[in-house]
């Protein structure tokens, strides 16, 4: 049995079954919890601006995400941009509930789409890193501040509170950096961001 949750500051949308939804509804936030104690498994939508990059919104619930899996829930993380707006469309007024359901349908009939939420930490590594900095789907270094880019919601988040602004969307970023801390296997989408007199460094 799974709950997926459309989460708000003071109202959730929630939908539970297995293969079907056996219950929908909304809760008020601080009921929550208490709908909760009976699952190990939450899909929680992360709710993105339409550009494709985060929203303060975003990180709220990845910050919840981070409490659940403290508790011991297994979190799993979906894209529910678009929920809200399919119910605006067909003129569903308990906009909650819906979106709540649609993630649920969305996570059963294809569980791929979702990650599973992780704990990160920084790394602990000794570079040269000067000016502008962007890190590109890696791991923040201890003491290097500076932008990121990553689909990763977990990453992202650790990032976050980190301080680095995070984009998700590459092609929103405009500006160059001086210095691009990447992985090998991400080379050709880091190259893009360098300016020219830029260097590329392998975390």
């Amino acid at each position: 049995m799974i709950i997926a949750i459309d989460y708000g500051e003071s109202k959730c949308g929630f939908a539970i079954g297995e293969r079907f939804i056996l219950r929908s509804g909304a809760v008020k936030r601080k009921e929550l919890d208490e709908l909760l104690k009976d699952f190990k498994t939450v899909v929680l939508g992360v709710p993105l601006s339409m550009s494709g990059n985060y929203s303060t919104q975003s990180f709220k619930v990845l910050k919840y995400a981070e409490k659940l899996f403290w508790k011991g829930y297994e979190v799993f993380l979906y894209d529910e941009r678009l929920t809200t707006k399919m119910a605006s469309s067909f003129g569903i007024k308990d906009d909650d509930a819906f979106s709540a359901r649609q993630i649920f349908l969305d996570y059963i009939s294809n569980p791929s789409i979702s990650q599973k939420f992780q704990v990160l930490k920084s790394v602990e590594k000794e570079i040269e890193a000067k000016g502008k900095i962007l890190y590109v789907e890696t791991l923040p270094i201890k003491n290097i501040n500076g932008d990121a880019l990553t689909k990763n919601y977990s990453l992202a988040y650790l990032h976050n509170k980190k301080g680095n602004f995070v984009f998700r969307n590459s092609d929103t970023i405009e500006n160059k950096y001086d210095t691009v801390i990447t992985k090998i296997e991400f080379k050709n989408l880091a190259e893009r961001f360098l300016s020219e007199s830029g260097v590329l460094i392998y975390n």
